[in-house]
């Protein structure tokens, strides 16, 4: 117990402490045995694997915990576990399903008086009703979480609760009058080092700051929330970095917009990547099947009481049966009877069949499901082996750390010339490192995201702007990557397009994987060609006859006629090894195809242009 307690104390600033003093303390529950320690080794542990960023690990954690509790009568833990279960729904962007779970939580609280417990659910609900936009109902649980935690020893609860008080300021009125309740709250994270919630004040200052136009105050706060949160509050990089790239974009500093949004889009697929999402159908899918089950053997359990007492009744009726057959007087009422009982079991027996059939075809879904949840796991296990040439960049840090080493012994001895040697040896060995952790790392994510179709939310969208905007940012990443690389960039829009429901984020990717393959096409014709030779890339849109079409035209080496048709297959690639992995087109084509509903082609002449044409049907927006 006491180990379950430090391990909570240590998720406010050192998730990774906090994780294996859990796992210490459920090890030495089970050994001896005791129930209520390992509930709440259980649910600390669940804790700690949430603030990691690895949801679907913490939320079999939480239904371990939730199963447990409810078998030992543990009331005060099963609230926790459920708590937890709505945490994860937070992170996953389901408010509507994690607001059900907090108020299951806050019932059991209540019932046991837990104030404290009471405060933070009521704190929880608070901002889920803030982001679901219902804020008299977050200004009525913010007003009764208050006082139930502003006596607390703790800072922890009270500096979240003045931070929602805060933000529903900031949403009703004047958002100047906001700023004093995100500074105490903010204050308030420095008496006990509490980085997480430290890290959260700090994007909400930044988004405020950015609200008033005050950009310079928002990249010193966004800057001091990327920092925290990689220690304690993963899930609250990506909607940070996306804030910063806005913010550098509106002062036309492309690369900085670059790197941030790359920031955002890695730490989104760490944290909600397919292999965990397919982890999370895998985990849900089962405790629907273990449910399933437990509804199947109560209804044969019932089926056979209603066997059994049938059974019994067809004894009586014999009984009665034998009596009335020997008096005359009574036969046809015993007829009568008789018919009667041989109607209610046929009755009994048709529906005994069709309870039967009903089970026959839920046995028949739930194979299926688990053959489609094996085939997800075994996907998201192939992606997990080929990150094993990370063991390589593992190996080449350690030679980095002794280098280091050695170059702080020659400095002391004042060997100079040996330490720029050293120096040398210390630079190259990181550029590997450098050079197969990208690889190793781009090889996974591409896998992780072919390892099932987009599920994207598909919105009205200004396709001219979007691709405008790709077409900017990869050729400002291109230049940063060579300085000397030009190209002229033409952009024919059709004026007329108007907005198309797509979902913007997919489909960037796919313009900024056309993009990057251009460019990388006329640089290496432009390192080849004679004196003359002009890189193009053309980028046009078109709407006609109930159908959008995209285009993406260069000028390059082409693509030869015999690989034409290999170009969308996973991991087929014609640049060099070590600069493609091969998924990018694939990935692409299914995020249009079947993610979209569309088409995509490809047009291409050896040593003149490649253009990929891509095909979107038209729908009117909601």
């Amino acid at each position: 117990m006491i180990l379950a307690r430090l391990s909570s104390a240590y998720t406010i600033y050192s998730v990774d402490s906090s994780l294996q003093i859990a796992q210490r303390a459920l090890t030495l529950a089970r050994r001896i045995g005791f129930k209520k320690g390992e509930a709440r080794s259980l649910n600390a542990v669940g804790y700690a694997l949430r603030e990691h960023g690895r949801l679907p690990e913490a939320m079999e954690y939480a239904y371990k915990a939730l199963n447990l509790t409810t078998a030992i009568g543990e009331i005060s833990e099963k609230a926790s576990a459920i708590n937890g279960i709505g945490v994860v729904y937070v992170n996953l962007g389901d408010d509507r399903n994690a607001l059900t779970y907090y108020k299951q939580a806050l019932k059991l609280f209540e019932d046991l008086g837990e104030k404290r417990n009471i405060g933070i659910q009521l704190n929880n609900m608070t901002s889920v009703y803030i982001r679901l936009g219902l804020l008299d109902s977050a200004q009525l649980t913010n007003r009764r979480a208050y006082p139930l935690v502003k006596d607390l020893p703790e800072s922890v609860v009270k500096s979240s609760v003045i931070r929602n008080r805060g933000r529903l300021k900031a949403l009703t009125g004047n958002p100047q009058s906001a700023l004093p309740d995100y500074r105490q709250a903010l204050r308030l994270t420095y008496e006990d080092n509490n980085l997480r919630n430290r890290s959260q004040i700090q994007y909400f200052l930044a988004d405020l700051f950015w609200g008033l136009h005050q950009p310079d105050s928002c990249l010193l706060y966004g800057r001091q929330a990327l920092l925290n949160s990689r220690f304690v509050y993963k899930t609250n990089i990506p909607r940070t970095a996306r804030l910063m790239a806005s913010v550098y974009k509106s002062r036309n500093n492309f690369d900085s917009a670059y790197h941030y949004l790359q920031i955002a889009t890695a730490a989104g697929d760490s944290l909600y990547g397919p292999e965990k999402f397919q982890k999370l159908q895998l985990l849900t899918l089962r405790e629907q099947h273990r449910q399933q089950v437990l509804l199947a053997a109560q209804e044969i359990y019932q089926n056979k009481v209603r066997l059994y007492s049938l059974l019994v009744g067809l004894a009586v009726i014999g009984l009665i049966a034998l009596i009335l057959y020997r008096s005359n007087r009574q036969k046809q009422k015993a007829n009568h009877l008789l018919q009667r009982q041989k109607e209610e079991i046929h009755r009994q027996r048709d529906k005994a069949e069709t309870a039967l059939t009903n089970l026959k075809a839920t046995q028949t879904q739930l194979i299926q499901r688990e053959k489609m949840a094996s085939l997800g796991e075994l996907t998201a296990g192939i992606a997990h082996e080929i990150q094993n040439p990370l063991n390589f960049v593992n190996n080449l840090s350690e030679v980095s750390t002794e280098l280091v080493e050695e170059l702080a012994e020659e400095i002391k001895a004042g060997h100079t010339a040996d330490a720029l040697d050293l120096t040398g040896d210390l630079k190259e060995t990181l550029q590997k490192v450098s050079h197969h952790g990208q690889r190793a790392g781009a090889i996974v994510r591409g896998m992780l995201q072919h390892s099932q179709a987009s599920n994207g939310q598909k919105e009205p969208t200004d396709l001219n702007a979007l691709a405008d905007e790709y077409l900017r940012l990869a050729y400002q990443n291109q230049r940063a990557k060579d300085q000397d690389f030009t190209a002229e960039l033409k952009l024919n829009v059709d004026p007329n397009l108007g907005k198309v429901n797509v979902a913007s984020q997919d489909l960037g990717r796919v313009l900024l994987n056309l993009y990057n393959n251009a460019f990388y096409a006329v640089q290496e014709k432009a390192r080849a060609a004679a004196n003359g030779y002009q890189p193009q890339i053309e980028v046009s849109t078109h709407r006609e006859n109930g159908v959008v079409e995209l285009r993406v035209k260069d000028n390059g080496a082409g693509i030869p006629p015999e690989i034409l048709s290999k170009i969308y297959q996973p991991f087929f690639t014609t640049k060099p090894t070590g600069q493609g992995t091969g998924l990018g087109l694939s990935l692409s084509y299914d995020i249009v195809t079947k993610g979209h509903g569309g088409e995509m082609a490809v047009e291409s002449q050896e040593n003149t242009y490649t253009e990929f044409v891509i095909t979107l049907p038209v729908a009117k927006p909601a």
